[in-house]
């Protein structure tokens, strides 16, 4: 070792007139508003402790907000460990030793690297740590040892904290869109809708159910100057997992899994947010999910022959669709268009439409819904009484493995998909065709694509006028 606490010392080989080179070290692992006072204060008390022992500071490093017992990389530790390795540092200054490490692994590498290098350790709270003898080196084991203790104690605090929190329904962390934290008389903080911000994800749930896309729906928010989240302009993955959050329902998740109710009143009734988790989930329904298609039936209308979908492309200058696979059939799009939207329009039109489009498992939906809401209750029981000490962990867990498969389940069964929402204002127009022409493609595209299935097949060769009869139009669900 090269420098001592008694003040500057001569490095081998060096002139009397050379000062030995400190390195300062900083960190702090929580700095969540941000503002680096906590490093700030430890950048100033070590360089005071160079001052007062002559060593000049020559570079300092500072991770601020980075945890030293994550195993997460500290970028500014790395670089003070590469200029150590180097040889261009006598000594390396630090508030505390935890401020180094809280991980042994860790350290054990420090040591090699800092008795290879010839360098001393100084911190402000703990003086010289001499690494170059045994008890030096017990030492620093010793005390990194408890600052491991005290990390991992820490976080079982925590964790057990984010559990209780869990299961009493409370949330933690951020405050989330839609909501305030606000206290009540009694001094309990609880969280209240935000007026303004529930509107806008009921505003995208209900946009959502009647067909518009989330392009479009991103379009319109960014537009109008609506306030997003986190401040930046909407995007559709924003959007889409803004109004998927099971909190909107009054759902409380931990660690992935809903395990109960929140203690916060819901944005969205059960049986919305199911609907939308319906629209937004199903891969088969991409195209009422925000898809560009500029085309009414472009990717829902298919091939006869070999099942592909149909795309528009030009034919002889004209817009057609065409199998997108091997172009086994081609038609016109006016034709094919008009066609389907007189099909759609004279079915809403009649006056039987209402009841026709009612879904025929609305009951199944309501009773798969409620069997979902008891399980969730035997869970909620089932986690109060571990909590309470009579079951065990194990027990708790047979009973979980056992529920959650059926929850899933019954979730399933009460996703089945409502076209209320999606037909409202079509259903009992004056004007049906008025109504649809005024509706925005997106819309269109899903009132099609979710009532009917449309299989365009190959003409008599040599036919040059569009046959109908060449397209088979089938009703999905209700309505059929």
């Amino acid at each position: 070792m090269t420098a001592t606490l008694n003040g500057p010392t001569v490095r081998p080989g060096a002139s009397l007139a050379d000062v030995p080179r400190a390195a300062v070290y900083c960190r702090i692992s929580d700095d969540r508003r941000g503002l680096g006072l906590g490093v700030e204060r430890q950048r100033q008390d070590c360089h005071e402790l160079a001052r007062r022992h002559g060593w000049e500071v020559v570079s300092t490093y500072t991770d601020n907000d980075v945890s030293a017992y994550s195993g997460k990389p500290r970028p500014q530790y790395a670089q003070l460990m590469e200029f150590v390795q180097a040889g261009k540092v006598d000594v390396v200054l630090a508030w505390d030793p935890d401020r180094l490490h809280r991980s042994p692994a860790e350290l054990e590498s420090f040591i090699v690297a800092v008795e290879r290098a010839g360098v001393d350790v100084v911190t402000v709270q703990a003086g010289e740590w001499d690494l170059s003898t045994a008890n030096g080196r017990l030492t620093a084991r010793l005390l990194g040892s408890i600052a491991r203790h005290e990390s991992e104690h820490k976080s079982e605090r925590v964790r057990r904290a984010l559990e209780q929190n869990a299961t009493a329904g409370r949330s933690h962390g951020r405050r989330a869109y839609g909501w305030q934290r606000q206290q009540t008389p009694e001094g309990v903080l609880r969280e209240v809708i935000v007026p303004s911000e529930a509107a806008v994800v009921r505003r995208i749930a209900e946009a959502l159910l009647a067909g518009e896309s989330l392009r479009s729906l991103t379009a319109a928010l960014n537009a109008e100057g609506v306030p997003s989240a986190t401040g930046k302009p909407w995007g559709k993955n924003m959007v889409r997992a803004l109004v998927l959050r099971e909190r909107n329902a009054g759902l409380r998740v931990h660690r992935g899994e809903v395990v109960g109710e929140g203690a916060w009143e819901a944005i969205l009734d059960r049986g919305r947010w199911e609907q939308l988790r319906a629209v937004l989930s199903d891969p088969g329904r991409r195209t009422s999910t925000g898809t560009a298609a500029a085309h009414l039936l472009s990717g829902i209308a298919r091939c006869g022959v070999c099942g592909a979908t149909l795309r528009v492309a030009q034919n002889r200058g004209v817009p057609s669709y065409r199998c997108s696979a091997s172009g086994c059939v081609i038609r016109r799009k006016g034709d094919l268009d008009g066609l389907v939207v007189g099909v759609v329009t004279a079915r809403l039109a009649r006056p039987d439409a209402l009841g026709l489009f009612t879904p025929d498992d609305s009951v199944e939906r309501s009773a798969a819904l409620a069997e979902a809401e008891q399980l969730r209750g035997r869970l909620d029981h089932a986690a109060d009484q571990y909590a309470d000490g009579a079951i065990d962990g194990r027990q708790l867990e047979r009973i979980t493995a056992k529920l959650r498969p059926l929850l899933a389940a019954a979730e399933g069964r009460a996703r089945v998909l409502d076209p209320a929402p999606l037909l409202d204002g079509l259903v009992g127009a004056e004007d049906v065709v008025e109504v649809w022409e005024s509706l925005p493609l997106s819309r269109r595209r899903a009132v099609v694509d979710t009532l009917l299935t449309i299989t365009v097949s190959q003409t008599r060769q040599g036919a040059r006028t569009f046959d109908p009869e060449a397209v088979a139009i089938g009703w999905k669900g209700p309505g059929a």
